[in-house]
């Protein structure tokens, strides 16, 4: 159930330039996590932070598999 609403969270974040500069103003990755949590709660997409590190591996994958 998480990860979809993160999902449905990092569509909207697409979609927002709000969103996308309130996440891009974060200092470090323990920072973007929180940020990212909070603010998709307050769009009510609760997820956790395990499913924002998946995400994050997840593109990490797809980047090496189609550059190295």
């Amino acid at each position: 159930m998480s990860a979809e609403a993160f999902e449905r969270f990092r569509l909207r974040v697409l979609e927002d330039v709000t969103l996308q500069a309130a996440l891009r103003e974060t200092p470090d990755t323990a920072a973007f996590v929180a940020r990212a949590i909070e603010l998709g709660a307050a769009h009510d997409c609760h997820f956790t932070a395990e499913d924002i590190h998946e995400a994050l591996r997840a593109a990490r994958r797809v980047w090496r598999e189609r550059w190295i």
